[in-house]
């Protein structure tokens, strides 16, 4: 993400200095300039308003005849650092019109992307999660790419990628319960854990995105 570079000299800014405003390492911003690691969407938002750069710009996902080249990871850190696909390639070609169609209906109706077309498809809101572990449901394959709309927020009843006690992300169901949030490991009523407010708060349960769509790539 050479962009990152660019924008944090312009703006004056060392990478310690930067990373200072941030609240994350050094060593962090260095492996986002080097193409190494993504930050996560919520620093990605300050990092934004601090060098006053597209969100495009800071997760490299162009348009390119018609088709948004979408990052995908292999780990997401419980910190939120994105580790890129080692993986043949490691962009995902999706369309704008198969993001719309896939995005949840309450997004759609909020980002103005409704029948009026006030407002268009950002690519920065999704990205790509290659999955080995075997499939959760049917809803994901087994070594598949997963397109993950970036949230923070429960869209039932839509699988979500989240880390758990400070574990690398990975996929679970979530539900809104009286008291709190349920999450239910293998889609299991009986293996679910109840997180309450404060443990949210604390960290103890981060949404990183939802699963909109798992798919084979011969790529991966």
């Amino acid at each position: 993400m050479k962009k990152i570079k660019e924008y944090r000299i312009r703006a004056n800014l060392s990478q310690g200095q930067l990373a200072e405003k941030l609240s994350v390492k050094q060593s962090a911003v260095s492996q986002w300039e080097r193409g190494f690691a993504y930050p996560e969407i919520n620093t990605a938002k300050k990092l934004s308003e601090i060098l006053n750069i597209p969100f495009d710009q800071i997760y490299d996902c162009p348009s390119r005849g018609g088709l948004f080249d979408l990052p995908v990871y292999s780990v997401i850190r419980s910190t939120g650092e994105c580790i890129l696909s080692t993986k043949e390639g490691s962009l995902l070609k999706v369309s704008e019109e198969e993001l719309e169609m896939l995005l949840p209906r309450a997004e759609v109706k909020s980002r103005g992307l409704s029948s009026d077309k006030k407002a268009r498809i950002d690519p920065s809101w999704f990205f790509g999660f290659y999955n080995e572990a075997p499939a959760l449901n049917h809803q994901i394959m087994p070594r598949s790419v997963n397109i993950i709309y970036r949230t923070d927020k429960i869209f039932e009843p839509h699988i979500h990628l989240v880390s758990i006690d400070g574990n690398d992300a990975a996929f679970i169901k979530l539900t809104k319960g009286e008291s709190g949030i349920v999450a239910l490991f293998d889609n299991d009523p009986v293996q679910c854990r109840v997180f309450h407010k404060s443990e949210i708060k604390d960290g103890k349960l981060r949404i990183h995105g939802v699963l909109l769509q798992s798919k084979r790539s011969f790529l991966y």
